[in-house]
């Protein structure tokens, strides 16, 4: 893939560019990443696993984007993950179970999006 043999990389910054669709398996082998910024582009989904393998990610932009729906399963595995930026997106509901797991989060960022509910247990 775009990122084979990059297994020692902790930050990528993909903010600011006109980015729609990420393939799955975009991320598989970057292990050692701690932030992701995926912020300001045109992402209108995001594949269930697309995040999976990334256990030291600590932190993760996705703002400025068009997300209407996030699947569910999506932060599955990111153990370590402590910020989560999802502002100014068009969600309008969150899966159950969106944030189970993650232990070490610390700061959500939803604001400017279309929700009129939250799931139990969030």
């Amino acid at each position: 893939g775009l990122f084979d043999g990059l297994s020692s990389l902790e930050v990528l910054a993909l903010h600011n560019n006109r980015l729609s669709a990420l393939p799955d398996g975009l991320f598989d082998g970057l292990w050692s990443l701690q932030q992701l910024g995926l912020d300001h582009n045109h992402i209108s989904a995001l594949p269930a696993g697309l995040f999976s393998g990334l256990s030291n990610l600590q932190e993760l932009w996705l703002e400025h984007n068009s997300l209407s729906a996030l699947p569910a399963g999506l932060f599955d595995g990111l153990s370590h993950l402590q910020k989560v930026g999802l502002d100014y997106n068009h969600l309008s509901a969150l899966p159950a179970g969106l944030f189970d797991g993650l232990s070490h989060l610390q700061k959500v960022g939803l604001d400017y999006n279309h929700l009129s509910a939250l799931p139990a247990g969030l």
